[in-house]
């Protein structure tokens, strides 16, 4: 996933309303919950040089997110919860197209890791042109009309 995470993250935050209320800590921390995960690719890029896949990274372990959500029930409980929950929503997204994981082994939805072919001049375009892209492209649609409709 390249664009949907935040709109995801807007999504989710939405349908948490209902049990937290229009929260603006619950929200903001849903928000950054997911999308924070991919910070990793900064040592990805500039410690690792791309020889460790980020998903290998501990912030993309579903059970370091699991930690904040149950730290969530001791301290900062809207702060904690809206961050795991937004981090979870990120590894579920990011399970659509590679290993996370989820358990003893690695888990993809798709079945094997995706493996998004160089066909563009730009790792960037090769994403974009594959067809994987167009989930995207969905999630940021109804982001966009739960948006617009909820204005």
């Amino acid at each position: 996933m390249i664009i949907a995470h935040l709109p995801a993250g807007y999504l989710l935050a939405q349908s948490l309303e209902k049990g937290f209320g229009r929260d603006r800590v619950m929200w903001g921390a849903v928000l950054v919950g997911s999308v924070i995960p991919d910070l990793d690719m900064l040592r990805f890029l500039f410690v690792d040089h791309g020889a460790v896949h980020h998903h290998s990274y501990i912030t993309h372990n579903p059970f370091f997110w699991l930690g904040f959500l149950l730290f969530s029930f001791f301290k900062h409980r809207r702060l904690f919860s809206g961050l795991a929950f937004g981090g979870l929503l990120h590894m579920l997204l990011d399970t659509f197209t590679g290993p996370i994981r989820w358990g003893d082994g690695a888990f993809s939805l798709t079945g094997p890791m995706i493996e998004v072919p160089a066909t563009q001049s730009h790792w960037v375009l090769s994403f974009i042109f594959y067809w994987t892209f167009l989930v995207e492209l969905a999630i940021v649609a109804l982001a966009v009309l739960v948006y617009w409709r909820s204005r």
